[in-house]
C-alpha cells in the first residue's frame, strides 16, 4: 500500500482541482484550506489568489496513478468580473 493510501486511510481527505488555472493539481484538503487562507493577501488577479475560488463539491474521483486513492473535486468559481459604467454625453 502507497503512504498517499495510507494516509487517505487514516482519514484525511484528498482535494483534486479540476478546473481552472490550477486544476489537474492533488493536495490534501486540510493543506488546501490553509493555502485558501494565506491566499486572502495576494490582490486579486495574482495566481495564488486564485486558490481562493475554489470550492468542494459532492463528488470524487480516482487519483490517477495510486489504484484506490479516491479524492474530492474542488471547482473553479472565479468571481464576477467588475461592472463597467459608462456614461453617455449629449
Amino acid at each position: 500500500m502507497s503512504r498517499l493510501a495510507v494516509r487517505a486511510d487514516d482519514g484525511r481527505e484528498l482535494a483534486v482541482l479540476v478546473d481552472g488555472p490550477w486544476r489537474g493539481r492533488w493536495y490534501w484538503a486540510d493543506q488546501l484550506a490553509a493555502m485558501q487562507h494565506a491566499a486572502a493577501r495576494y490582490p486579486d488577479g495574482h495566481p495564488a489568489a486564485e486558490l481562493r475560488t475554489y470550492t468542494p463539491t459532492e463528488t470524487w474521483t480516482e487519483h490517477p496513478v495510486e489504484p484506490g486513492v479516491t479524492g474530492r473535486v474542488w471547482r473553479h468559481h472565479p468571481p464576477a468580473p467588475a461592472a463597467t459604467i459608462t456614461r453617455r454625453s449629449t
